[in-house]
């Protein structure tokens, strides 16, 4: 990586995103951090600053906000800033029967995990195409290859991410932009993942990662330009089963998994 190019990571301030940031800054990367306006922001950049020889910028932002990708966008080019990866950890999702959830809700997450992640790719692609070799990571889930009832719009727009990233890996592989979409299960990231695991019992423990995890597995693949990355040896043995399985059982076997969720 070059000494003066900067990695931008969305969604920085905590979970994978954070460790995406430790694992990036141990790597000699510069960084430029992009979370809502919180003070973990600042406690994530003051960490950083104190462990590694790195330099760490940091935008606070709702990446939803009308604008709000365009305002970084400028900032990178008013400091004349490099950028050699761009990690779209950013996102959301929600669980539970479709018509419990406010319409506002599904809105929300459509914006941050498909709209956001659209306007961040097609801003700074230019600024990547400038360098001799770049990457794109964009954080799907394993639940894009499975369409989980009660959690219909997040699978939904997980699969968008997944089909949208392999698209323009075929479209950008004759440049220098390398295009990767890490598939992870699920992951320990907040109370609510935690919330969601219990519900679960202890067949979540089996196919759950940590968000350093995630972050290593993701980094290690990016970098050897593989297209998608599925942590766990255990999940992609998963995925693979379930190509298999005709759809109609799929759904009904999914249906009973995740009926734990129907409730809320």
């Amino acid at each position: 990586m070059k000494q003066h190019a900067f990695t931008i990571i969305t969604g920085a301030s905590m979970g994978i995103g954070k460790a995406f940031s430790f694992e990036c800054a141990a790597k000699g990367m510069n960084l430029l951090l992009v979370a809502l306006p919180d003070a973990q922001l600042e406690e994530v950049k003051w960490e950083l600053e104190s462990s590694f020889s790195v330099t760490v910028l940091i935008f606070p932002m709702d990446l939803t906000q009308n604008g709000g990708v365009e305002s970084l966008y400028q900032f990178c080019l008013d400091k004349e800033l490099s950028i050699q990866m761009l990690i779209n950890n950013a996102g959301m999702g929600a669980g539970g029967r479709f018509e419990n959830i406010a319409l506002e809700k599904y809105l929300q997450i459509m914006d941050l995990n498909n709209k956001a992640m659209v306007l961040m790719c097609h801003y700074f692609l230019p600024l990547l195409q400038k360098e001799s070799q770049s990457y794109i990571l964009n954080m799907s889930s394993m639940e894009a290859t499975l369409p989980l009832p009660y959690k219909a719009v997040y699978t939904g727009t997980k699969n968008f991410v997944y089909a949208f990233s392999l698209a323009i890996r075929e479209e950008l592989k004759k440049g220098p932009v390398s295009v990767t979409v890490v598939c992870p299960g699920p992951v320990l990231t907040n109370p609510d993942a935690l919330m969601r695991a219990d519900a679960h019992g202890n067949r979540a423990k089996w196919v759950m990662a940590s968000p350093e995890q995630v972050a290593k597995s993701g980094m290690e693949g990016l970098l050897r330009g593989k297209a998608v990355i599925i942590p766990g040896k255990l999940n992609q043995v998963l995925v693979r089963m379930m190509k298999l399985v005709p759809t109609s059982l799929k759904m009904n076997l999914l249906e009973r998994l995740f009926r734990v969720y129907s409730t809320h």
